[in-house]
């Protein structure tokens, strides 16, 4: 389809070609709405590009508990394999890089 790289039978975009297919949503009350609408507006950017700044790039503060501190060691006991073969040669990991900077980040905020 298009020339595109494939996994199986499946391209990696959709049919109308585009990278971003994947609709996200949340529930909030009719105040969060309207103060979230309000902040975007002042912005002047549109919903979808201040939601992504806003989720990716704000500092997030974390109540540790004992079931993150799990859920965290697990994780990261499932990407020493692939820190070891980025220790020797291969940085082909860039997803592990971003996964390791998220869990830091959250680490460093926890009250």
């Amino acid at each position: 389809m298009g020339g595109y790289p494939q996994k199986g039978e499946k391209p990696l975009r959709n049919y109308k070609n585009r990278k971003r297919y994947i609709t996200v949503g949340f529930r909030v009350s009719p105040e969060q709405r309207d103060e979230l609408y309000k902040r975007i507006h002042l912005t002047g950017r549109s919903i979808q590009d201040y939601m992504l700044q806003s989720g990716l790039n704000q500092q997030i503060v974390v109540v540790g508990n004992e079931r993150l501190r799990r859920r965290i060691i697990e994780r990261l006991e499932v990407l020493e394999p692939k820190l070891d073969e980025i220790a020797t040669g291969h940085p082909d990991e860039e997803n592990v890089m971003t996964e390791l900077r998220t869990i830091y980040e959250i680490t460093e905020t926890w009250e």
